[in-house]
């Protein structure tokens, strides 16, 4: 019963958010609740599923609130400006050469295995070029979060960490003997990047129109008339402030999310003098934030509900049983090729805790080596985990470039899973996923 209201419940959410027929916010609030009621469970015990959902992502959905305030002022006062001029010239304005410096520049930022840090540093800044050039917001999130689940694999990211405390093998080992498999990605990344830029370069030579549109909107987004220019004493005393955050991020020295809070109450005071001059700054950024937070606290809901009902663990031991006999020594190649799709439905914590053990153990059972289980399963979940409704660092990506839930989905969803399964395919011939 409660392995079936699971599966039906995150097929259920997926498919409605694709077909726009209900909002995230709507359907991760009732929809979970619904299915408790159906389970069973009495409003005490549902109520203890949301709250611990809740604490999950409040740290989270809090860093959320306060980042999009801070960029947003940031944006507006031009911080960015001199980064977008010189990555126009550097690239003259040509989308490919665009779409390829967002693959190198996410990657080399995500070396510190951190998602929400690296949406943080990339998205906002690359972001104003993005729309200069008529070129798509999906674009910018498709290639963003592929280059970063790309990179996840590293040993202090969460997922490799998990990985290592179900199989007992050091973490530092699992991704020594991913590296290959990681060069594989970041190529096909880079490839992907190479083809969407040729064709954001064919749109934006052939439709003026289009281009004209996009720079109106990044005119608006930026609100040029509130630009500092460098020559400002602000303009330095922002990036300063900017870099010290970043400090704080990359050493741990501050929580991040509170870094955000003094920094925009810092940043208020910097740029606007008066008290009026505040709350007008803070009107105009509180919208996206707001809209985005309260999505991300109702995804808390749902991840309460999957765990504390069951679901997760229920529908991972199904996935088990209904295998066909001898397919043990397959088994983990096989959960890996739908890594992708099943990160959709399981959150990481789920994935690996609930999921991983059992897959490990039916393959040691068949004679697997235990790191093959635990690659062919960092694989395929890393690679989607950009796309996936129950990350909350996804949520903060999408509020960052402004693009709906349900069409990052539709764009990106193909692109990770077909990497994905390539570089699945090459882990078997390289003999880091073995059978």
């Amino acid at each position: 019963m409660i392995t079936a209201l699971g599966f039906t419940l995150m097929l259920t959410i997926v498919t409605l958010i694709l077909m726009r027929r209900i909002t995230p916010l709507v359907a991760f609030v009732t929809l979970p609740v619904i299915a408790c009621v159906m389970a069973g469970f009495g409003l005490g015990e549902i109520g203890k599923f949301i709250t611990e959902g809740l604490k999950a992502v409040a740290p989270t959905a809090t860093l959320f609130i306060f980042a999009i305030l801070y960029f947003g002022v940031m944006r507006e006062r031009g911080l960015f400006a001199p980064l977008v001029n010189f990555l126009l010239k550097s690239t003259r304005g040509r989308p490919l050469a665009v779409a390829m410096v967002t693959v190198a520049v996410t990657a080399v930022t995500h070396l510190d295995g951190i998602g929400a840090a690296t949406f943080l540093l990339v998205i906002p800044a690359l972001l104003p070029l993005y729309l200069r050039l008529g070129m798509r917001r999906e674009m910018l999130l498709c290639l963003v979060v592929l280059s970063a689940g790309v990179m996840n694999m590293v040993p202090w990211g969460g997922t490799t960490a998990r990985a290592s405390a179900v199989t007992g093998i050091e973490a530092s080992q699992l991704w020594i003997s991913l590296i290959p498999i990681q060069v594989v990605g970041l190529a096909l990344v880079m490839a992907l990047a190479v083809f969407l830029g040729l064709r954001a370069q064919r749109q934006h030579a052939a439709q003026d129109v289009m281009v004209g549109q996009a720079s109106a909107e990044a005119s608006h987004t930026d609100d040029s008339g509130l630009q500092l220019s460098p020559g400002d004493w602000r303009y330095w005393a922002n990036l300063a402030l900017t870099l010290a955050i970043l400090v704080c991020l990359f050493t741990g020295a501050f929580p991040l999310f509170a870094c955000f809070m003094v920094g925009l109450g810092v940043a208020l005071v910097i740029n606007y003098p008066s008290l009026d001059q505040q709350n007008k700054a803070v009107l105009r950024h509180a919208s996206d934030a707001m809209q985005m937070a309260l999505v991300m606290l109702a995804a808390g809901i749902l991840l309460g509900v999957l765990s504390g009902a069951g679901m997760s663990e229920g529908m991972a031991h199904w996935m088990i049983n209904i295998l066909p006999e001898g397919s043990a020594n397959w088994l983990h190649v096989i959960i890996g090729a739908f890594g992708v799709p099943l990160g959709m439905l399981f959150s990481p914590d789920a994935y690996y805790f609930a999921l991983l053990p059992v897959i490990r153990d039916v393959a040691v059972a068949a004679g697997v080596d235990p790191a093959s289980v635990a690659n062919a399963m960092l694989i395929g979940e890393n690679t989607g985990f950009g796309i996936s409704p129950v990350v909350p660092s996804v949520y903060l990506a999408i509020g960052l470039a402004g693009v709906e839930l349900y069409r990052h989905i539709r764009y990106t969803v193909l692109w990770a899973w077909g990497i994905s399964l390539v570089m699945l395919a090459a882990a078997v011939l390289l003999g880091v996923v073995t059978v």
